[in-house]
């Protein structure tokens, strides 16, 4: 439950930013990806979709340009909580894995950066 309502608050920043920052409207220009942070079950996640200058989201699980792929939920949210060092520790640890395009999720890192920081 948690795990879901961090992702929502996460979604909420990313609308809210698109429809408002002028600077993240800028910085969506010329990117377009789709990045999945979900459970290795699939029961649970998010898609985040970066698509003409535009944000939206579903739960389209399996298509998407890179993933987040966590353990469990619970284990999800500890660690991205903690931010970069929480994730960086759950790598280490064999519990996330990250899939497809390196350069997307690298971008949608820079993303959630700049969205937290606003």
């Amino acid at each position: 439950m948690r795990f879901l309502l961090l992702l929502s608050i996460l979604s909420a920043k990313f609308k809210k930013a698109a429809q408002q920052n002028n600077n993240f409207q800028k910085f969506l220009m010329g990117h377009e990806c789709s990045v999945v942070i979900k459970t290795r079950d699939n029961a649970k996640g998010r898609r985040f979709v970066f698509k003409d200058g535009r944000f939206f989201h579903d739960k389209k699980l399996n298509q998407y340009d890179a993933a987040m792929i966590w353990a469990d939920a619970g284990t999800a949210f500890n660690a991205m909580k903690k931010g970069d060092e929480g994730i960086t520790e759950a790598l280490q640890q064999h519990k996330v894995a990250i899939d497809g395009k390196l350069h997307s999720f690298t971008w949608f890192g820079a993303a959630i950066k700049f969205v937290m920081a606003a």
